[in-house]
């Protein structure tokens, strides 16, 4: 145990492989690329920059003023240009003529691989066609504690999040971009800031939280996302803002050369979130490629560092092999289109620091609008349903709240998407469809709730009336109008912005009063339609008497409306499940989990990750917290039964890794070779057809005592006619039945007996199998 660490963490395994922040290697230890399976690409960058001067090394490596959020250097001498870089999760950012995808925490309610990867092979497309090289998505964080924002992120279930992850890079990266997995790790809250908020609305006087963490936990909770990013082949890695017990993500040498580089065997670059490097030797030593957005740490610092000898020329020299490497590898430098857009300013063309800059107004969304509104469909959550939708025999509607109605600019109220109201909060201006930061794509239009209410019910020759506002003094109206409405339509919102942890789990704008208002007043039945970026708590209204439903749509994108019209209507029969828990207190999860204050005497703030693997539903597992909707749960116009559990041993050797790892483990078996397949079979009992996500938890076996009491290990989405039934089957890795051993530094599988429980949310699990492992690192074993 390390004494610079706090006293909590001796309650969590020893941090065996993490090293003192004061003691760096005086010399470079990481490990050198080989390119790994890109061995074309590799030879072919190895040559080049064998060719190259110690300055057009260094340039390769930083930044350099451009048309784009970010920009590196090139080698104008042999015609290679510098990349281009650009957020984001849900499409290209600070341009015209996109796609505003649903959020990507949102699309992991669909719990749909199909569509997942179609959402990232379109954003990649829509990526190219920009001329953009390297998207800086997926977002692989998880989420640890409620405040955090959620949105860019897929969920804080490592499973759901890895299996994601993999999808998402194969799919950005299918058009010939490269991805950037981010923001590795254990970035997992904003800053501490204790100073006032600027003239802007901004923070100042912050600093970056060090993340305390024990092996295990990172092991197997944390560093899985990225492995599956790594696995799939992702071109780049961005280091984080955070420090990670003590050292900051940008010149950590346990977590980039030791951990990213060598047992992950990345064989891509690692570059800085934007500002996030703090050194220029310890930067370069330990494993950061490239500076962005600027140069302060690499240029001519980095220059100088090579010729006295602080870094040495071979740590360069796989610098530049690596960037070029990658480049190479995803064929960009042959027929790759040019950057076509800037990022200053949506006109024709700007004079930005004497450079004149265009933009062409590239369009190649094509039919994407049809697939958008699709999977935000596909991901609407319907929690609470007392028999009022579909809607059906209903003449007048009442919609009410700012949060249906079409945002008042289409980037909110400035470059973020935020606008400043009271107090300098940060709020979205309409309907939210997308976080603020670089989570955000602008929309060319929305589809607004109250627009596509008003247009799907002329059809059926319904009254819409409407009051979209929020405030105290519209009260009367929106009274009025509700007091003569058979169905109102309640929209609240949560919207959230980088750099930003909520303070509460409360809605926006007094969501709760304008609730309980038009609950009130409502002559018929109430349907809350909430958009948030995360978990809110609902306690204040959800069970008063004529609430008689509840639809969580997350950050829907530009298709909002016309997504919810086609559920509302039953034109599409809701699917989604939730992506985390929303639980009935704040108090329900872990006290104290984000960092708000620290001492005068320390140099920076602790979060210390005391909980260990137990986050989200495991959590509430551990400690038996009922929530009010748990993982995994959302409900449908029909119904569903599951039955027939069966395990069974066999065998399939993988084949899915475009980069293979270097993870040590026992036995002969592969990690990631398929060992286990649990089938069980689903039928549509309803009159309806539908959709069920089928789910698998696995508990470890006892002797196991730091896990929590059920992991996901598996779904399937399955889609059934009415009275229809289908197998659903579950295939099970090693690595999936896993654990890090810290003593040993592999993965092993335990021995032991594991309880296999399968249903249709992580509370509702009607079939339950044991199965025993005889161990010998093979997972061999018995149904008992």
């Amino acid at each position: 145990m390390r004494d610079w660490l706090t006293p909590a963490l001796t309650l969590l395994t020893p941090l065996l492989p993490f090293y003192h922040p004061s003691q760096p290697p005086a010399v470079y230890a990481g490990p050198l690329t080989n390119g790994g399976r890109w061995s074309e690409a590799f030879n072919k960058a190895d040559q080049i920059v064998s060719n190259l001067t110690l300055e057009e090394k260094v340039n390769l490596t930083s930044a350099v003023f451009g048309p784009c959020p970010s920009n590196s250097g090139g080698v104008p001498r042999l015609n290679i240009p510098g990349m281009c870089f650009d957020d984001g999760p849900s499409g290209p950012r600070y341009t015209d003529f996109i796609t505003q995808w649903p959020s990507a925490f949102t699309a992991a309610a669909s719990f749909d691989r199909e569509l997942i990867y179609k959402r990232a092979e379109r954003i990649g497309e829509e990526f190219r066609g920009k001329g953009i090289n390297v998207a800086l998505a997926p977002v692989s964080l998880l989420a640890r504690q409620s405040s955090w924002k959620l949105s860019p992120a897929f969920s804080p279930d490592p499973y759901l999040s890895s299996t994601l992850s993999f999808l998402t890079v194969k799919g950005m990266q299918s058009s010939g971009l490269i991805t950037c997995a981010k923001h590795y790790i254990l970035y997992e809250q904003e800053p501490v800031c204790t100073g006032p908020l600027d003239s802007d609305g901004g923070r100042t006087d912050c600093k970056d939280v060090s993340s305390e963490v024990d092996d295990k936990t990172l092991k197997e909770l944390y560093l899985p996302s990225f492995a599956e990013s790594v696995r799939a082949g992702t071109g780049a890695v961005m280091c984080s803002y955070n420090k990670i017990n003590g050292t900051p993500s940008c010149q950590n040498n346990d977590t980039m050369n030791r951990i990213l580089k060598t047992e992950l065997n990345f064989q891509g670059f690692i570059l800085s979130d934007y500002g996030a490097t703090h050194s220029t030797v310890p930067s370069a030593l330990h494993g950061m490629d490239m500076e962005l957005p600027g140069v302060w740490y690499y240029g001519q610092r980095l220059v100088e560092a090579v010729k006295k000898g602080k870094v040495p020329v071979e740590r360069l020299d796989d610098m530049a092999r690596r960037i070029l490497t990658t480049w190479l590898a995803f064929g960009q430098d042959d027929g790759y289109p040019k950057v076509n857009w800037n990022r200053f300013d949506l006109a024709d063309q700007v004079e930005v620091n004497g450079r004149v800059l265009y933009n062409h107004h590239v369009d190649n969304r094509g039919d994407n609008h049809i697939l958008a509104r699709k999977i935000a469909a596909e991901s609407t959550v319907l929690l609470k349903n007392d028999g009022v939708l579909p809607i059906r025999n209903v003449r007048r509607i009442g919609v009410f709240g700012t949060d249906a109605d079409y945002p008042t600019t289409s980037s909110g109220c400035g470059p973020d998407l935020f606008c400043l109201v009271a107090a300098k909060r940060r709020y979205w201006n309409g309907t939210v469809t997308i976080g603020g930061g670089s989570g955000a794509a602008y929309a060319d239009y929305v589809s607004s709730p109250f627009e596509a209410i008003s247009l799907r019910a002329r059809k059926d020759k319904i009254r819409v009336d409407h009051v979209l506002q929020d405030d105290p003094a519209h009260y009367p109206a929106i009274k009025a109008i509700a007091h003569q409405s058979e169905l109102c339509f309640v929209f609240a919102s949560l919207f959230l912005v980088e750099g930003w942890d909520r303070e509460h789990l409360r809605l926006d704008k007094g969501g709760e009063e304008l609730i309980k208002t038009v609950e009130r007043s409502c002559a018929g039945k109430v349907v809350v339609v909430l958009h948030t970026g995360g978990q809110v708590v609902v306690e204040d209204w959800v069970d008063l008497p004529n609430i008689s439903g509840v639809i969580w749509a997350g950050y829907p994108g530009q298709e909002s409306g016309n997504a919810l019209a086609d559920v509302l209507w039953g034109d599409v029969n809701p699917s989604a499940k939730l992506p985390f828990t929303m639980g009935k207190a704040a108090s329900d999860w872990p006290t104290g989990n984000i960092v708000r204050e620290f001492g005068a005497r320390e140099l920076y703030p602790r979060a210390v990750f005391s909980e260990g693997l137990a986050i989200d539903y495991k959590w509430f597992d551990k400690w038996e917290v009922k929530p009010r909707y748990e993982f995994g749960f959302g409900l449908s116009y029909t119904t569903f039964g599951v039955a027939n559990l069966t395990i069974a041993e066999t065998f399939k050797p993988e084949s899915e890794s475009v980069q293979t790892t270097n993870e040590q483990f026992e036995g002969k078996a592969g990690l990631y070779d398929v060992l286990w397949a649990v089938n069980v079979s689903v039928t549509n009992t309803g009159k309806v057809d539908g959709a069920e996500v089928v789910q698998l938890y696995v508990s470890f076996p006892e002797d196991e005592v730091e896990q929590p009491p059920k992991h996901l290990k598996g779904y399937e989405k399955v889609h059934l006619l009415a009275g229809q039934t289908k197998t659903a089957t579950f295939h099970l890795r090693k690595k999936d039945l896993s654990v890090w051993d810290v003593k040993k530094q592999l993965w092993r599988v335990p021995r032991g007996h594991y309880t296999f429980r399968v249903g249709t949310s992580s509370r509702r699990l009607p079939l339950e199998r044991s199965f025993r492992v005889k161990g010998g690192g093979e997972g061999k074993g018995e149904r008992v």
